[in-house]
Order: structure tokens, then C-alpha cells, then sequence
């Protein structure tokens, strides 16, 4: 090889390094929501076990006075398990907020309009007992997923 060729291959390996170590130009922002496990037949909010997008994982529906919630948690992911007394650590968003939310990053961004999925790195959480809570990492169904 000689110089010029090595010269190319450096500035290549350099060029494909500082592109792909960058941050995103447009970062999404974390929110919270919170699911209450209470099934009852005649309402909405459930949580089951099922496939989306050939995804094993959890679907969880969630029904709020200020707007209805369907988010999936891929069960390649991992959750994690907290203590309880941690829960007062997160602020939880309805539905209403979320979206002032993301239309507020759309304008700020200046961006077109943005499913959820594309705006947020959405989680949820789960108390499942009096000692423990459980925090999901999940994606917004029928957004863009």
C-alpha cells in the first residue's frame, strides 16, 4: 500500500468513528408512566402476555381518565426491580402531559410531527407487591413499532 491508500483508510476509519459516536441530533426525552393493576372485565386496563412484531413480551393497557395508554415491553429487554420507598423518585405522566410534551419538543426541534416512540424513551412502572416495584423499558403499540 502505498501512503495515499493509507492515508484514505485512516481518514475513512476516522470519518465512520466520529459519525456513529456522536450523540443524536434530536435526543428524546424519559418519561414515566405509571400502571395500576386492577383487571376488571368491563374495563380497558389489562396486562398480558403475548407477541408484537414476532416480540415475545407484555402488553400493557392502560386506561386514565385523561387518556388511554397501550404500551409493549419486549421481554428481550430487562427490567429492573426497585426498593419502594424509590417510587416517590418518579414523576408520572397522564396521557394529557405527554402529549404537551411532545408537541412542545416537535416546535422546540423544530421537527416534523413525531410519534411518541420517536419523541420519548418511554418506561413503565409496576408496583408488585408492598416492598418492590418493577420498571419496564417500552414502546408505544401502533406508533410507529
Amino acid at each position: 500500500m502505498n501512503v495515499r491508500n493509507n492515508f484514505s483508510l485512516i481518514f475513512l476509519l476516522h470519518l465512520s468513528i466520529s459519525l456513529f459516536g456522536q450523540k443524536p441530533p434530536y435526543p428524546k426525552d424519559t418519561i414515566f408512566v405509571k400502571y395500576y393493576n386492577i383487571e376488571d372485565p368491563d374495563k380497558w386496563n389489562k396486562k398480558f402476555h403475548s407477541k408484537h412484531n414476532g416480540k415475545k413480551g407484555i402488553y400493557f393497557n392502560l386506561e386514565h381518565p385523561k387518556g388511554d395508554m397501550a404500551l409493549f415491553y419486549d421481554e428481550t429487554q430487562s427490567p429492573d426491580t426497585l426498593c419502594v420507598k424509590h417510587l416517590d423518585d418518579y414523576h408520572f405522566s397522564n396521557l394529557e402531559e405527554i402529549d404537551q410534551k411532545r408537541y412542545r419538543w416537535i416546535f422546540d426541534n423544530k421537527r416534523p410531527p413525531a410519534n411518541r416512540n420517536g419523541v420519548f424513551q418511554t418506561f413503565l412502572i409496576e408496583v408488585i407487591s408492598k416492598e418492590k416495584f418493577v420498571i419496564y423499558p417500552v414502546v408505544w403499540r401502533n406508533e410507529g413499532y
